[in-house]
């Protein structure tokens, strides 16, 4: 058989793995290897005896300092925690106890209204009872009943980018642009009186001539009372003028402007029968007693209050 028709050679099959045959085959390196059979010929142990005791004492140490991390992770219970922990709760304590109060003030402050009435029919003063009335629903002293808008404000989803707007609504870009502020909510709520909205509330807390929309750190605060999210508004007003003219006024733009710019969630609605209660902030400073007609020279004079100023 001549050499051009002979098979050739058969190619291992792990040809192209030298470098890991070489390394499974003799995995120590050659320098090891050679001063280990050095100690070997001249008498000694292939390795030094010192290798067992210092793994030995490379785990204690690192033992020692894993425990020292995990130690100085965990939250010590020192007196500032405590004292803090003490504080959240006399917080939560006296926030209870307040809500309590503003409920049995409410409920008084309905009586009196209730005894108020009655008193003015039966001294036949109704003119001065519808009077007294329509003052008390224009100072927000009395919870109203009635069709309207609600209004629901979000911060912007963590996951949502803020788009590129071609106008910054706020004066200054903060560093949490996504969070709803107390000066967003004071706008809209305006641009909702300037819709024609009879009353107010944000999250049930009832806006007056005396009410604040403030930042406290890092709540909104309204009537002092700090707000979670989201943020209801509810409006009462005409259903079929006010979601329109808000819209389109500067309330609507501002808010669709903080939709588009920085992601803020928002919905609007409106609904047949919304409530707002009475602003628990109201009182009564000064008022007059009214003559009956028997002995009245003058007309009967309308009571008043800071609070129908």
């Amino acid at each position: 058989m001549s050499d051009q028709f002979r098979p050739a050679a058969r190619r291992p099959v792990d040809a192209s793995m030298t470098l890991l045959n070489e390394m499974m085959r003799r995995p120590l390196d050659p320098g090891y290897a050679a001063e280990a059979d050095a100690r070997e010929r001249a008498g000694r142990p292939r390795t030094s005896g010192t290798r067992t005791p210092m793994l030995l004492l490379t785990a204690v140490v690192i033992g020692f300092l894993v425990a020292v991390a995990a130690l100085s992770l965990r939250v010590p219970t020192t007196a500032a925690a405590e004292a803090k922990q003490r504080l959240i709760a006399q917080i939560e304590s006296r926030q209870a106890d307040g809500d309590r109060q503003a409920a049995t003030i409410a409920a008084l402050r309905a009586q009196i209204q209730q005894a108020q009435q009655q008193a003015l029919v039966r001294g036949h003063e109704s003119q001065l009872a519808e009077q007294l009335t329509a003052i008390a629903r224009g100072v927000g002293a009395v919870p109203l009943t009635g069709p309207g808008v609600l209004l629901t404000i979000d911060d912007a989803r963590p996951d949502q980018a803020a788009a590129d707007g071609d106008v910054d609504p706020r004066t200054q870009t903060e560093e949490n642009a996504g969070r709803v502020t107390s000066g967003d909510l004071q706008i809209i709520v305006n641009g909702l009186w300037k819709s024609g909205a009879e009353a107010v509330s944000i999250n049930g807390q009832r806006l007056t001539a005396q009410s604040a929309i403030r930042f406290a750190g890092e709540a909104i605060l309204v009537n002092f009372r700090p707000l979670t999210r989201p943020y209801v508004i509810t409006a009462i007003g005409d259903p079929d003028t006010m979601p329109t003219t808000f819209s389109r006024g500067s309330g609507g733009h501002y808010l669709s402007s903080l939709q588009e710019t920085f992601g803020i969630q928002a919905t609007v609605k409106t609904e047949q029968s919304l409530q707002v209660s009475a602003s628990p902030a109201l009182q009564l400073r000064v008022a007059k007693p009214v003559p009956t007609r028997s002995t009245a020279s003058t007309p009967p004079t309308t009571p008043t209050s800071e609070d129908a100023s």
